[in-house]
């Protein structure tokens, strides 16, 4: 019998929302409130921002007939009249592929990216591919655009299906023996994705990285769960100049910008979302923080910060972080309830096609250019044990619906979202028993 496909947005949407789908590009935004939208035009995104990771070539490469599915539902589910598949440039035997795939569905296009970074971010995202600029504060739907990512995609395929998420596709590479792209069991810990990818040896001499080299975080604690919103394990030699800027204590970090920013300006004028034409100058929040140390005027453009490191990890000539800075200035504003003032006529800088970083040079700067290279598929790994998070989207927890001792298999619901709130469900990626319940559930297999 053949697959029926869904004949309502009110059907995207239930499916979407019972799967517990989230964006798979690292927000985790619950997908059901995006299929709610309206929208005419429709974005998979598969360019990948962050250099080194794989993840999203891969779903493209091995599952492009799921995320054309599920970039129909969507089309479909928002009423958008034409959708448009982004794919960095230099991926062009994929891009031609896709082309071949959708020559017959004229609401379909397939395009190239450059490859500059932050490709994959969805500001300069949706002005490359439909010359439409968001306004500083705003999200896509605000000038009739839907972003998804193309691993979401392949999920709200699997969700019309019946097929919650209990698993990611995450890439394991840097500097480690055997680099591959793997899919792993949602609460995998990353011990044991390094341990069943043959990765684990020598690891305590390296730095280990969730997401990216650019906007991913540090991590000591090898226990903590791979979730929805994590799409790479990266490990670097622990003197590589990125790991130093990331560890190094925030008060050291604004010590530095007191006493060596030269206010060069340079932070600024690369800044991609300055060049986007919003209210973001990172050499005065660096003037401000750094002297002051208190709220004033010349920090509230923290507040449209996308977070993407380009000025602390590649800029900065004197080796600062005002990527760390704004970032932290942004969190203790939103804090305080000091919301972003959306401006409906952004102005994009002139220069800014001249201005934009090629991801070649992210690789230079960073010491990881031996470390760029094709991921092999490293398999389904089945760990003994997962630890699944109850918080792996934005929006608040989700609720257990099961008790310690529950018999569960994988698929099975087990938390909710509460009544009335913003969320996402949450199910058994792997068949066993539930051992442990607080702010994550633990299931082993017996």
């Amino acid at each position: 019998m053949a697959k029926r496909s869904p004949s309502s947005k009110s059907e995207i949407v239930d499916k979407i929302f019972e799967a517990g789908v989230v964006g798979a590009g690292g927000a985790g935004f619950p997908t059901h409130i995006k299929a709610q939208s309206r929208a005419e035009i429709v974005i998979a995104n598969g360019c990948e921002c962050e250099p080194l990771v794989r993840s999203d070539k891969y779903v493209l490469e091995t599952y492009p007939d799921e995320v054309l599915e599920g970039l129909r539902a969507m089309i479909l589910s928002t009423g958008a009249s034409r959708a448009i598949v982004g794919v960095r440039a230099s991926q062009q035997a994929l891009i031609e592929s896709l082309r071949k795939m959708t020559a017959g569905d004229r609401g379909i296009e397939i395009a190239e990216v450059k490859d500059n970074y932050p490709a994959g971010d969805e500001h300069p995202l949706v002005y490359e591919l439909t010359g439409r600029a968001i306004p500083q504060g705003g999200i896509p739907p605000s000038v009739g655009v839907v972003v998804s990512n193309v691993g979401t995609l392949r999920n709200v395929r699997r969700a019309l299906e019946g097929k919650p998420v209990t698993t990611r596709i995450v890439s394991v590479c840097g500097d480690v023996p055997r680099p591959v792209v793997v899919e792993v069991p949602i609460g995998t810990t990353v011990r044991d994705v390094l341990a069943l990818t043959q990765n684990l040896q020598g690891i305590e001499a390296k730095s280990i990285l969730l997401s990216g080299i650019m906007m991913g975080e540090v991590i000591t604690d090898l226990a903590r769960p791979v979730d929805k919103r994590i799409g790479a394990i990266i490990a670097l030699p622990s003197t590589n100049e990125v790991i130093i800027r990331k560890t190094l204590p925030m008060e050291q970090i604004v010590r530095r910008a007191a006493s060596v920013c030269c206010q060069c300006t340079f932070c600024t004028e690369l800044c991609p979302r300055h060049l986007m034409g919003h209210a973001i100058t990172p050499h005065k929040i660096m003037r401000s923080v750094g002297w002051t140390r208190v709220f004033t005027p010349d920090i509230a453009g923290a507040l449209y910060c996308s977070g993407c490191g380009l000025c602390g990890v590649y800029v900065c000539p004197m080796l600062l972080s005002p990527d760390r800075i704004s970032f932290r200035v942004r969190a203790e504003m939103a804090g305080r309830g000091i919301k972003v003032k959306q401006d409906t006529m952004p102005g994009v800088e002139m220069v800014r096609p001249h201005r934009l970083v090629p991801h070649k040079r992210i690789l230079e700067k960073t010491g990881t250019v031996a470390y760029d290279k094709d991921l092999a598929f490293g398999g389904l790994l089945e760990p003994a044990k997962v630890t699944i998070p109850l918080q792996q989207h934005a929006g608040v927890p989700a609720v257990p619906t099961v008790k310690v001792g529950t018999q569960v298999r994988a698929g099975d619901l087990i938390a909710d979202v509460p009544e009335g709130k913003t969320g996402a469900r949450v199910h058994a990626s792997i068949d066993g028993v539930v051992t442990a319940i607080n702010h994550t559930i633990v299931i082993e297999r017996r």
